[in-house]
């Protein structure tokens, strides 16, 4: 993946004097496909879901981008269910399921990440902790992956103007050092979200001492479904299961939670291969 200027993207770093990794996603390109893709959901909701693909992104920058993640939440919240995924090639899609009014997220409920790439996929399940949508990527990485991390996301339903952060300490971190990051993080909060670019947030962070950038991608918000993966994701339910689907008539119309397109499937598209099963 390269930096491309008109999309979203996360940047890599490491302070100049060694001790801490950090990562920035600028997610402001992201609000148009979000707002194109779920045309029936408030701008409210809309920034929840950037805001998920952000902190998803930081998650998926620890490994480099090297598979593909998935994050499902499931709440009792006004957020029912939240999925984002994201691939290697630089490509993320997000799905929120708007409940009854009151706070996004709610227990009791589930927080999931699912990795697939060359290696074994993995699953990590913890239940949903009490406190934000940052807090819960937290304690994933604290409990799960054993690192000590501070994660932050924001994105104004206003403006769209949306990004996330991922601090890392390393282990050699002297305890003066790490308390001026903690300052540091804390001043955040006066900094206008327009402003919040990777290179100011990378200069804000180490205080004057620079970092080394050590990886630049870009993202998009697109889809990947097709009519042809339908089709052949349909191709092996078994017959009873596609009259089933087809009982209200022909064609059906299935609908992409992703990215608001409908496709026409028609009985004759996947009835051959579907008799046999």
């Amino acid at each position: 993946m390269t930096e491309n200027a008109a999309a979203a993207q996360v940047v890599r770093g490491l302070t100049v004097d060694q001790q801490i990794r950090v990562a920035v996603v600028d997610a402001r390109a992201l609000w148009d496909g979000v707002r194109r893709g779920h045309p029936a959901l408030e701008a409210d909701a809309c920034a929840q879901l950037v805001e998920l693909l952000a902190a998803t992104l930081l998650l998926h920058s620890r490994g480099e981008f090297a598979e593909r993640l998935q994050v499902l939440i499931r709440s009792e919240g006004r957020a029912r269910a939240m999925v984002s995924d994201a691939w290697p090639d630089g490509m993320v899609r997000g799905f929120l399921d708007v409940g009854d009014p009151g706070p996004w997220l709610k227990g009791p409920g589930l927080f999931q990440v699912m990795r697939s790439g060359p290696s074994e996929p993995y699953v990590g399940k913890l239940p949903l902790e009490e406190g934000s949508l940052a807090f819960q990527f937290e304690s994933y990485l604290q409990q799960s992956e054993q690192i000590q991390a501070s994660l932050m996301v924001w994105c104004d339903p206003a403006t769209g103007d949306g990004g996330g952060l991922l601090v890392e300490p390393l282990p050699a971190c002297p305890p003066e050092r790490l308390q001026r990051l903690v300052d540091a993080l804390e001043g955040i909060e006066v900094v206008p979200l327009w402003e919040r670019t990777p290179d100011f947030l990378m200069e804000w962070l180490s205080q004057g001492q620079g970092v080394e950038r050590l990886s630049s991608y870009a993202i998009d918000y697109r889809c990947r479904c097709s009519r042809q993966a339908l089709v052949q994701v349909m191709k092996g339910f078994p017959a009873a299961q596609i009259d089933d689907l087809f009982a209200p008539g022909d064609p059906v119309e299935v609908h992409c939670d992703y990215c608001g397109k409908t496709y026409a499937i028609h009985r004759q598209d996947v009835q051959s291969h579907g008799a046999e099963a």
